[in-house]
């Protein structure tokens, strides 16, 4: 029966709105670093990890993009540079093309 109700709202997860309030609030961030021999990894931080699954938003992430990636410390991982489709991909998952930062 926990499954079922928000712990937030405590409303059913059928009509709970709380991830979606959540999203309009965060402040995206999305760069690139380059790893060791060259390899490049999208860094995407500022979602709130209590308030957004990043395990579910990471596994959305992989797939759009079709790409290898994780989740850690609050910072979603992504293998490869997505500058060029991630806000465009974020956008489509409920978030706010004006709260994207994209250097």
């Amino acid at each position: 029966m926990s499954d079922e109700i928000c712990p937030t709202c405590s409303l059913p997860k059928d009509i709970c709105r709380c991830q979606e309030l959540a999203k309009s609030e965060q402040r995206i961030k999305v760069h690139v670093e380059k790893r060791k021999w060259g390899r490049e990894v999208t860094l995407v931080s500022g979602i709130d990890n209590r308030e957004i699954s990043l395990s579910e938003l990471v596994t959305k992430l992989k797939n759009r993009l079709a790409c290898g990636g994780s989740a850690k410390d609050g910072i979603i991982l992504l293998m490869g540079d997505h500058r060029n489709r991630i806000r465009e991909v974020l956008t489509t998952l409920g978030f706010p093309s004006d709260n994207i930062d994209i250097s």
